[in-house]
């Protein structure tokens, strides 16, 4: 297959997989390294994973392994004799994978991949920490992404909330870059064995050692956001700090140091609600997540307690009740959160993730040379600001 230049040609020259793969599965094994390692560098100059490469080059529609349900990739993995896991009743075994990167060496730059989707498929869980659900999306960039900023255009020239009265100026904010770029970290880490090791052994074997890595990935990657969300970017300074002990003397209540008070954190919820930017999400450490249960869990309710009173500790509105309010908010977890304080901020318009495609490849370059079996996980993510009013902390940690 002639090496594509952009992504339209290779769509354009998408072959079957035995013909896109010819080269992989050669028996000379220095035409399979060579054919390896110019998957992965074309794929690097494209910008996409050696996966995306596959997905776009190999047509999953057409030759030996036609399968309709199937996509470029893993039209290729059956090619190559990749399986992802155990299929005994189709005669399908792991320990085929492992000899057909022991046989032909080119196939290694597939390793990373074959590995992460072993592991997709033993462990179908969500990380406990994880920028899913902080960022307002992800995106795929090339190169270097310059940081941007939201300016109002005049905004006493037209009426700023409710419709546009006839003949009125209609309200446009101009999106301006700036001369500060996003800033890039590198998150992963890997683990090594010998091929011999790797052919007395199925692949599987790496599976727990691989989530063990994703997780760690994720943790690195909530603890940059989480840091950006309280002290802002190059672009936007950091959120400010509302006082729980402050809120807590408006209502006429008591306060304790680090609980999180329904009344209190109601009308945190809404000065951000009448501010015009409401909170939907919630980030604090493992302490606050143990408070925001608390808050809401069921009390527990003793023989022989008057029905008016099982009513009210249900949050029935009843006399002097104290409602437990079903808040729309979402809390999430990072470890690395300030103690005894609430991040609160609204998803869809605050902080986007930033992912450098094609960062990873060169672990994949040495893999295929190597007589080791290389597993390296790494991704080259970066953070940044949408907007700088949607952040808000609500501070617990005054003593009364």
């Amino acid at each position: 297959m002639a090496t594509p230049t952009n992504l339209v040609e290779l769509l354009k020259t998408a072959a079957p997989a035995e013909v896109a793969l010819a080269k992989l599965t050669s028996d000379n094994r220095a035409e399979s390294l060579q054919a390896g390692q110019e998957l992965v560098a074309t794929s690097k100059t494209l910008g996409i994973s050696a996966r995306d490469y596959l997905r776009l080059g190999v047509d999953p529609t057409k030759g030996e392994f036609a399968n309709s349900e199937l996509d470029g990739y893993e039209t290729a993995l059956m090619a190559l004799n990749l399986p992802v896991q155990d299929n005994f009743s189709k005669g399908i075994v792991l320990q085929a994978a492992a000899e057909t990167f022991q046989t032909f060496p080119g196939v290694r730059a597939l390793f990373p991949e074959v590995i992460d989707d072993i592991v997709h498929w033993k462990y179908r869980q969500s990380p406990f920490e994880s920028t899913d659900g902080i960022v307002s999306q992800t995106r795929n960039v090339n190169g270097v992404e310059m940081l941007t900023t939201v300016i109002d255009d005049n905004a006493e020239a037209y009426q700023q909330y409710g419709s546009i009265a006839e003949g009125a100026r209609i309200p446009v904010r101009s999106i301006r870059g700036s001369q500060y770029s996003v800033k890039f970290f590198k998150f992963g880490g890997g683990y090594e064995w010998t091929y011999e090791f790797a052919r007395r052994a199925s692949l599987d074997i790496m599976a727990p050692y691989a989530q063990r890595l994703e997780r760690e990935i994720e943790i690195g990657k909530v603890a940059v956001a989480t840091n950006m969300l309280i002290n802002g970017d190059a672009i936007y300074g950091a959120a400010p700090v509302t006082s729980g002990k402050d809120l807590s003397a408006l209502n006429g209540g008591t306060y304790k140091q680090g609980a999180i008070d329904w009344e209190v954190f109601l009308r945190w919820l809404v000065q951000r609600a009448q501010a015009g930017t409401p909170v939907d999400t919630i980030l604090g450490n493992w302490d606050m997540h143990f408070e925001w249960h608390r808050m809401f869990a069921k009390p527990s309710i003793q023989a022989g307690t008057p029905q008016a009173e099982v009513l009210r500790q249900a949050g029935v509105n009843v006399a002097d009740a104290n409602p437990r309010f079903n808040f729309n908010v979402n809390f999430q977890v990072s470890s690395t959160a300030p103690s005894q304080k609430l991040i609160g901020f609204s998803k869809a318009d605050t902080m986007e993730e930033l992912v450098e495609t094609g960062s990873d490849i060169e672990e994949s370059q040495q893999a295929i040379e190597n007589q080791k079996v290389k597993y390296v996980k790494t991704k080259n993510n970066g953070y940044r600001l949408i907007f700088g009013d949607t952040r808000s902390i609500l501070d617990l940690s005054q003593t009364a």
